[in-house]
């Protein structure tokens, strides 16, 4: 049994614990009263500096948005621009650029950003764009500065303005520069002034040709005069009077000043001779037959003749009398610049222009043409003789060697009162090219051998369909065919024709090959075969029998002729084609 004292003593510490279990529970629930406290109060700054954080980061987003927008916007007023501009910073690399100006590089605007000159060209090109130098050092813009560049896309030539771009302190730290493509504005600039050349050649020879005009017929006059009075002397003069031969001798040389006064008649086309179908192939070879052609042959040894007549040459209306003497002052003229020897060229050809040429004087229109072509590998002409080579009695050999001066004057005045063309190129040391372009006829020469019977040719009633973009060409086509007794449709273009054939069925196409801006010939059949597979069809047509004639005749068509044609040719190219049990589809 427990003593009294130590049952006290127990008592005692049971309190004690008692207590301080007590305090420590008060204790315990005062620091869970107060992390609790600090837990709501944690949560609730964690609350708000969340809400923080999602409303700036909206707010940035925003702002990104905003930035994106505008930058987008002055992208695409930086496109719009029809100036060229981009943007280099200090290391000269390209911060923004607009797609005109990537488009002159030939490249994609990424692939321009963040690179330099020289990263986008291995080679040394184009300094005036790549030098930034001066507005670096004066901080002053640099305005109009012109130079090349050669870019993937060919050699260029710009303008441009390099502004500096400086912070607070002035200091420049990037360029702005605005540049013009000048490339098209030269090339129209130097076409302009060719035209200007050729039109105030054109005027200048009409000029020359009123004043030759009036000179001849006045000098007519007076040569009527002295030629009568001479001829009545010589009447009224004994054979045997000394004095006989000295008048004899003046008749001879007022003959000659005569034909000089018909040569000036002819650079102004005053001359009143009746005109009539001629054929250039029997003009030529009847000169190479000449005596004249005879005494060029033995003043020149050293020279050989080349000769190329187009056999189924093309008509012209014209006055024999100028043509002859054209063609032979070409040959003439093609001799004298051959004083070593050399070769002369002497070509026919028939033409159809479906693309205007820069002539010598005015561009050579489209249409049906007959070409004369006179070449020569001699001494060429200087650039500076070429405005007035046809010019009367301009030449820069030595005046009264040959002729009367007025050669080639009588070759442009004969051209120009046929109302043909005139084309000339030459190269210094390697020669001069001649092309007379005249206008065709589909009248017979009177002598020419009797054609085929054009009930040979005659058709029955087929529907023929003409597609060629020239009106008058469809108009002739029209015309001739409808006389050879076919019912004519025409229309101006490959994808009229598609329209046409799927609800009016042809039995023969004639097909043109070059139909800008729609598609060619070639495409036109192509896309005609897809739902008419056995549709037959001639290509008549100016362009040259290459390769795309050539697989137009493979999918099927017929016989290839070239503009100009007579009725002849293209009568008996349909005859032969509709007599055809199918084309050959492949």
């Amino acid at each position: 049994m427990m003593e009294p004292n130590n049952i006290k003593k127990l008592e005692d510490q049971i309190s004690r614990s008692e207590l301080r279990a007590k305090h420590l529970s008060n204790e315990l629930r005062v620091t869970k009263q107060e992390y609790e406290d600090s837990s709501n109060n944690y949560f609730e700054l964690l609350s708000s500096l969340e809400k923080k954080v999602q409303y700036r980061t909206s707010e940035l987003n925003d702002a990104k948005r905003v930035l994106e927008v505008k930058s987008q916007e002055l992208q695409i007023m930086l496109d719009l621009s029809p100036t060229m501009i981009c943007y280099k910073d200090m290391d000269h690399r390209y911060i923004r650029v607009n797609k005109k100006f990537a488009d002159f590089l030939g490249v994609s605007v990424k692939q321009v950003i963040g690179k330099t000159h020289a990263d986008l060209f291995t080679t040394d090109t184009g300094k005036i764009l790549n030098d930034d130098s001066e507005v670096f050092e004066t901080g002053e813009p640099a305005l109009n500065k012109t130079g090349i560049i050669q870019t993937s896309v060919g050699q260029k030539s710009i303008l441009i303005d390099k502004i500096p771009y400086k912070d607070e302190n002035e200091k420049v730290i990037s360029i702005i520069a605005f540049i013009q493509d000048l490339t098209e504005l030269e090339k129209a600039e130097k076409e302009k002034k060719e035209l200007q050349e050729r039109i105030t050649r054109a005027e200048k020879m009409e000029a020359i040709g009123l004043l030759a005009g009036g000179f001849a017929h006045d000098c007519n006059n007076i040569l009527g005069g002295i030629m009568g009075n001479i001829e009545i002397a010589l009447m009224n003069m004994s054979k045997a009077d000394q004095n006989r031969k000295y008048l004899t001798a003046s008749l001879e040389s007022v003959e000659k000043l005569a034909q000089l006064v018909q040569d000036l008649l002819t650079l102004a086309r005053r001359g009143v001779i009746k005109t009539k179908v001629l054929n250039l192939n029997d003009m030529v070879s009847s000169f190479i037959q000449s005596s004249i052609f005879q005494k060029i042959e033995a003043h020149n040894s050293g020279i050989k003749i080349n000769i190329d007549l187009e056999s189924n040459l093309m008509n012209i209306v014209g006055k024999q009398v100028h043509l002859d003497k054209t063609v032979m002052n070409l040959i003439a003229n093609a001799a004298e610049a051959l004083p070593d020897g050399g070769t002369i060229t002497i070509s026919t050809k028939n033409q159809y222009v479906d693309i205007p040429i820069n002539g010598y004087d005015l561009s050579i229109n489209e249409g049906e043409y007959v070409v004369l072509k006179v070449s020569d590998d001699g001494t060429g002409i200087a650039p500076e003789d070429m405005n007035r080579i046809f010019e009367p009695f301009y030449s820069t050999k030595i005046m009264g060697k040959s002729g009367t001066g007025l050669g080639m004057s009588v070759v442009y005045g004969t051209v120009k009162d046929h109302q043909g063309f005139i084309d000339v190129r030459s190269i210094e040391g390697v020669g001069t090219t001649f092309k007379l372009f005249f206008p065709i006829t589909r009248e017979e020469v009177v002598h020419q051998k009797t054609a085929l019977p054009m009930k040979t040719y005659m058709g029955n009633g087929q529907k023929v369909l003409i597609i060629d973009d020239a009106k008058i060409q469809r108009e002739i086509a029209s015309d001739i065919l409808t006389q050879l007794g076919y019912c004519v449709s025409t229309v101006a273009s490959g994808e009229e024709a598609i329209d046409y054939v799927k609800n009016n069925p042809a039995d023969i196409l004639v097909l043109d090959m070059i139909m800008p801006p729609g598609i060619d010939g070639l495409d036109t059949y192509r896309k005609i075969l897809e739902f008419q597979p056995l549709q037959k069809a001639i290509i008549a047509s100016g362009f040259s029998e290459c390769d795309r004639v050539k697989e137009c005749e493979r999918l099927g068509a017929g016989q290839y002729i070239p503009k100009p044609y007579t009725f002849e040719k293209i009568g008996m190219a349909i005859k032969n084609e509709l007599s055809r049990s199918f084309p050959a589809v492949n």
